[in-house]
């Protein structure tokens, strides 16, 4: 039979170390007892556990690095806005100060609300005026706006607009990264379960080797949120010695 293992993507219930810990402990036993225990298993379960306690390692600090990379985004994205709306707010003040025509003004949008943390308030502003620089060269240069200022506004309308898909993309990865790594952890806790069965029903009669599969499933339940950043290398370290053990 075919393992048919099935998990959800909600948080495990053990924290990663745990989980890491109880797959080596659960593929030892496996591989120990596999002349007795295997008719009571899918056959792609212990390998299918093994590439999993590998790839664990992988995953774990990849849903910290996802969350690092929505962070810098995010990051990115405020400070491309801030200098966008900066630049824009600059433009209509000298309009104001230089008692432009009311109609020139509003041609530049002057009295429009620009809100410094919204995207497209921002967006909307550099190109309006962007716009009307180009549409009426002269008058641009009129009212003491030259090329530079241009410039400026058309790099930080592009930063923007860059920043702005980054942090999508990245922050649309982070739940997917974090999902995997749930699955994964479910995973493995689900082989662990049957491989703890298994032993439990082949070793009824002897207490000696049913002892240590039963250990499988004691102790305390581990804390559903956890450290990743401490838990990570611990983690990582463990997973190293999956690979003396043959499949």
């Amino acid at each position: 039979m075919t393992a048919t293992l099935i998990v959800k993507s909600s948080h495990p219930r053990k924290g990663f170390t745990a989980i890491t810990q109880l797959g080596l402990k659960a593929l030892q036993l496996a591989l120990t007892h596999a002349a007795t225990i295997s008719p009571r298993l899918p056959q792609d379960l212990v390998e299918g556990l093994k590439n999993d306690i590998e790839s664990f390692g992988d995953v774990v600090p990849g849903v910290k690095q996802a969350r690092s990379e929505s962070v810098a985004a995010t990051s990115g994205q405020f400070a491309a806005l801030a200098d966008g709306h900066e630049r824009a707010r600059q433009v209509r003040a000298t309009l104001r100060r230089v008692k432009a025509p009311a109609d020139v003004k509003r041609a530049y949008g002057v009295g429009r609300k620009m809100r410094k943390d919204s995207v497209s308030d921002v967006k909307a502003a550099i190109q309006q005026i962007l716009e009307r620089a180009k549409e009426k060269p002269a008058e641009a240069e009129a009212l003491g706006i030259v090329q530079k200022d241009l410039d400026g506004l058309a790099l930080a309308l592009a930063a923007i607009t860059d920043a702005d898909a980054k942090q999508d993309q990245r922050r649309a990865s982070a739940p997917l990264t974090t999902q995997e790594r749930n699955r994964i952890g479910n995973r493995i806790l689900a082989a662990v379960a049957r491989i703890e069965g298994a032993g439990r029903l082949e070793f009824a009669n002897d207490a000696t080797k049913r002892e240590s599969f039963e250990a499988l499933g004691a102790g305390p339940r581990g804390r559903r949120k956890v450290d990743v950043g401490r838990e990570v290398g611990e983690a990582g370290q463990a997973i190293i010695s999956v690979q003396s053990h043959p499949s």
